[in-house]
């Protein structure tokens, strides 16, 4: 299965970052925000400006041939990336639901026990666990047997490294080796389907929320929370020499 990789086409600003490409795709202008210029450096600046051209330009249809060709190539890669995300989620979801149900008939107990998985980048291990040598042998190969498993839980590594890197407020460049071992896949999926419950207990009981409600950006689709939750996961940068 080919993954899509997180490079996507330069154009005038940089248009890697969904909440930038959103910006471009409701066409609108931002109010200018007051800025003090003794804490502004120039690349700043000149980084602000190159970027409000670029805007103005798509605003008033000033944009070239070629201008026009990459903005639509980076913004199909930003769609296709984030469709690529939302499969991968309900890919590791169901995929973990399914070997669990199997799990649950051939080894009943296990389920009882202490464990999470993760992919550590080539393979899927478990973690945080109190199982014997042989339980443990049995469950990593069941997850490994997977191999849409396995790969949706690879690229979701890389989908959180990119989105680290895009919201990144010092330019820190994140990779996928930063976060594998990060995503603990059972304990993400059991909170997604909390809130799932939650979701549809709110609809259903009409449950007026208060501003700034976490709950309001809970989703009934377990996978969706998942993806939400996976995109929340602390990163630590490790140096690269």
């Amino acid at each position: 299965m080919k993954l899509i990789t997180s490079t996507s086409t330069s154009i005038h600003a940089s248009m890697n970052s969904p909440s930038q490409a959103e910006k471009i795709n409701s066409m609108e202008v931002s109010s200018a925000k007051k800025q003090h210029a003794t804490t502004i450096s120039n690349d700043t600046i000149a980084a602000s400006s190159q970027q409000n051209t670029t805007t103005i330009k798509i605003v008033t249809n000033q944009l070239s041939a070629d201008e026009t060709v990459a903005l639509r190539k980076s913004l199909k890669w930003l769609s296709d990336f984030a469709k690529k995300k939302e499969s991968s989620a309900n890919d590791m979801v169901s995929e973990t639901q399914r070997i669990l149900a199997e799990v649950a008939k051939e080894q009943p107990n296990l389920l009882n026990k202490k464990f999470d998985f993760t992919n550590t980048g080539d393979e899927i291990d478990i973690i945080d666990h109190d199982l014997t040598k042989r339980e443990y042998n049995y469950l990593k190969a069941k997850f490994n047997a997977s191999d849409k498993l396995v790969e949706a839980t690879d690229f979701l590594n890389t989908a959180v490294a990119d989105s680290k890197s895009s919201t990144s407020k010092n330019n820190t460049k994140y990779t996928k080796e930063d976060v594998v071992g990060r995503i603990h896949v059972r304990e993400v999926i059991e909170q997604a389907e909390k809130r799932s419950a939650e979701r549809v207990r709110i609809i259903e009981e009409n449950i007026i929320m208060k501003p700034y409600d976490e709950r309001a950006m809970f989703r009934k689709e377990v996978h969706l929370n998942a993806l939400d939750i996976v995109e929340n996961t602390s990163v630590r940068f490790s140096a690269k020499v």
